[in-house]
């Protein structure tokens, strides 16, 4: 399965058809999400896939299907989250599918262990646009140093396209860091900056599977180099 293409041409939607998706379909995800390396062995994440009914939330799109995500205390938890579910985002955009990562979407029954979830279903508009159409950062705004497989982060979703993310590249290493806050309203109510920065790490380690690069992450915050201003030290891809 291709999901470096897709991280070219993706777009989150909330215009879904409202049919449900066929039954192999779901398995068929299932399957991919359960052969998935997690970016740390220590964090314990799961999920659920629920219709409509079973979720609750304002201005909620009408997605036939919600992948809810869960986990228990980490301080890497949610970066884990982003890392290993936006895998998933690009195979069901991959199949041809919509997504979008929804912030306010929330099971009925609440569960403290509960993170986001992505609604997901058949798309009712077309969800496709060219490179050049991405909002995003230039390049020089998020790295120090030079590596193939950034681009590809730069690319990556995050809450109003904040790219809460920073690299530097040491060599065959690459130094990632997350924006600690923001003076705007948004920026000092939203929590999810460490899942966005595991949302970048997932386009990252998909852009290094692409060039025949291994992906390793490690927290090994001891000589790292300094970021800029307002940037805290995530880990270490090698």
């Amino acid at each position: 399965m291709d999901l470096y293409s897709p991280i070219f041409t993706r777009a989150s939607t909330r215009k879904f058809d409202s049919s449900p998706l066929p039954a192999d379909t779901l398995s068929q995800l299932e399957d991919f999400i359960s052969g998935l390396k997690p970016l740390l062995s220590d964090v314990k994440l799961k999920h659920k896939i629920v219709s409509g009914s079973e979720v609750k939330g304002m201005a909620l799109p009408k997605a036939p299907h919600y992948l809810l995500i869960f986990g228990k205390k980490h301080p890497l938890r949610d970066t884990a989250a982003g890392f290993l579910y936006q895998h998933a985002e690009l195979w069901l955009y991959a199949q041809g599918f919509a997504t979008r990562w929804l912030a306010g979407v929330k099971p009925k029954e609440a569960d403290p262990d509960y993170i986001i979830g992505i609604a997901f279903g058949k798309p009712a508009v077309p969800t496709v646009r060219r490179p050049e159409e991405f909002k995003r950062k230039p390049l020089e705004e998020i790295e120090r140093g030079v590596d193939s497989r950034l681009e590809a982060a730069r690319l990556a979703p995050s809450g109003k396209n904040g790219q809460p993310w920073y690299f530097i590249v040491d060599g065959s290493r690459v130094y990632t860091y997350c924006r600690t806050g923001s003076g705007s309203l948004f920026g000092k109510m939203y929590g999810f900056t460490d899942l966005d920065v595991g949302i970048a790490l997932c386009h990252l380690a998909v852009a290094g599977e692409h060039e025949g690069k291994e992906f390793r992450f490690a927290v090994m915050k001891e000589g790292a180099p300094v970021p800029p201003s307002g940037y805290t030290y995530v880990g270490t891809v090698e």
